[in-house]
């Protein structure tokens, strides 16, 4: 174990894989120690401001009007990113007391921060204390963006009242806004509510995917120009790969637009209106069982059942096959929701399917068979990693150790176990690790209040602790494509060598 102090003078060369990764971890925990010091500087500097310069009236300075600015001009940042930090250290020091002790420790940093802190400021504070400590335990074993995942379903199982009534008055705020930027180029970007901008991404996914695989662009390219043809009145996206009549795609007829494809996972009891359990839309993340409800009156329906080993319904002649029975391929889908890496949240209809012990196309016998505890959803980018772990190319490895827990062991011999999370929204039994909702007499979500406010948009968390934001990679193998910009293979599949 490295102490902080002497991390300037390590020689990092000099030191095992096992040794590089325990560095990084003490030198992230000693830059997130860093960050809740500036927070806590900046709130004090904000409560000292607040008692010296408080003067009522129109022309009086308010309580700490300009402690922002005093302490943004003194780090040569925005005003914003200082008054984001204020006010996450008062939220700390009001609510969150083993969330402060964590921060100043360097257990979690201030990405992790920031999403409790999003997550249970509408909570009332007899669910806090329960809701705390759970999720600072699920901070110490994955990332922010399936922390914010986890939180924010748990928001909504606590509190679905509440949770409906935010979404509905952020909805008022929806925008869509074009910049100029230099180089004859514009940022077009907007507020959306959830299931129209991933009815937006669908639609976009499903144009980006209209032309043959020697067409030059790269999908966020091809994306961009897809939005172009949606306001033109083109509809399509036109192949660029040169051939003519020789391309694949020349002459086909472009089927007429239908209603895009988003999808929903629901438990049955919540669309039935007997429970109020978040659900979960597919690319986003948790909703309101109210907002999920209005989505299913024009939906067509899938029933999922809840399986445990004993109960798939895969025959031998099915699993003997290598791809899935339509079947089996959407009820993986569902239940896994999301790429089952560690970290990653690409959403399982934009994933590949995997099978965990690897088929042999040869002799289906003797490799794994295609059935439900065999398979898991991957994006592109994991799924060649597990390939050539299979293959002893990488020295990863990957097992299963049940239905529900894939375990990856990283290189150093480091185990990451990850679950369901589309089965957390469709049987909630499953979510082990929510809180229990206390009765607390007139529920929170049927008090006559207003929800906070949404405070306006501001660096992310992420944005402040790792200001990378457009800088360019140099080094081409570091140049890591985004899961949702990988560009589908859409080559046959190999056909099965006959046995000699």
């Amino acid at each position: 174990m490295f102490d902080r102090d002497d991390l300037s003078t390590v020689d990092f060369s000099a030191i095992n894989d096992e040794g590089l990764i325990d560095a990084l971890r003490t030198a992230h925990g000693a830059a997130a120690a860093a960050q809740a010091a500036e927070v806590f500087a900046a709130r004090e500097l904000y409560r000292r401001r607040r008692a010296d310069s408080a003067d009522p009236g129109p022309d009086g300075v308010r309580g700490g009007e300009f402690a922002a600015t005093e302490a943004a001009v003194a780090l040569q940042v925005d005003e914003a990113t200082i008054a984001a930090l204020i006010d996450i250290g008062m939220a700390l020091e009001e609510a969150l007391p083993r969330t402060r002790a964590a921060f100043t420790a360097g257990r979690i940093d201030l990405a992790k921060v920031r999403v409790i802190v999003d997550n249970t400021r509408a909570v009332a504070p007899e669910v806090v204390a329960d809701l705390e400590p759970r999720l600072l335990e699920a901070a110490g074993r994955t990332n922010a963006l399936r922390l914010r995942q986890a939180a924010r379903r748990w928001a909504a199982r606590l509190d679905p009242g509440g949770t409906r009534r935010r979404r509905e008055r952020r909805q008022e705020e929806r925008d869509v806004r074009l910049r100029a930027v230099q180089d004859s180029m514009a940022v077009f970007d907007g507020l959306l509510p959830a299931p129209g901008a991933q009815t937006v991404a669908m639609r976009l996914r499903e144009m980006s995917m209209q032309v043959c695989a020697s067409d030059p662009r790269t999908m966020p390219q091809r994306r961009a120009d897809a939005l172009v043809a949606l306001a033109d009145g083109s509809g399509q996206l036109r192949c660029q790969c040169g051939r003519g009549a020789r391309c694949p795609k020349y002459g086909v007829p472009i089927e007429r637009p239908r209603r895009p494809l988003i999808q929903i996972g629901i438990p049955a009891d919540t669309l039935l209106g007997i429970q109020e359990s978040p659900a979960f839309l597919a690319g986003y993340g948790p909703i309101d069982a109210a907002l999920a409800r209005i989505l299913a009156e024009h939906a067509h329906f899938q029933a999922i059942p809840e399986q445990s080993d004993i109960d798939d319904p895969t025959t031998a002649e099915e699993a003997a096959q290598w791809r899935p029975t339509p079947r089996l391929e959407r009820e993986v889908r569902a239940v896994d929701g999301m790429c089952r890496f560690p970290g990653c949240a690409m959403p399982a209809v934009e994933s590949e399917l995997d099978h965990n012990h690897p088929f042999d196309r040869e002799r289906p016998s003797r490799g794994g068979p295609t059935a439900r505890t065999n398979l898991a959803v991957l994006c592109g980018r994991h799924h060649r990693l597990k390939t050539l772990a299979d293959k002893e190319k990488l020295p990863w490895t990957v097992s299963r150790a049940d239905l529900e827990r894939l375990q990856w062991t990283a290189p150093t011999g480091d185990i990451h176990t990850t679950v369901r999370e589309g089965g957390k929204y469709l049987f909630s039994r499953t979510d082990t690790g929510a809180p229990a909702a206390p009765h607390l007499g007139v529920h929170r979500s049927e008090q006559a209040m207003d929800p906070p406010r949404a405070l306006p948009d501001r660096p992310t968390a992420e944005e402040m602790a790792y200001p990378l934001n457009g800088y360019v990679v140099v080094h081409g193998q570091l140049r890591r494509i985004p899961p949702e910009d990988e560009i589908p293979d859409d080559r046959p599949e190999p056909a099965r060598k006959r046995a000699q």
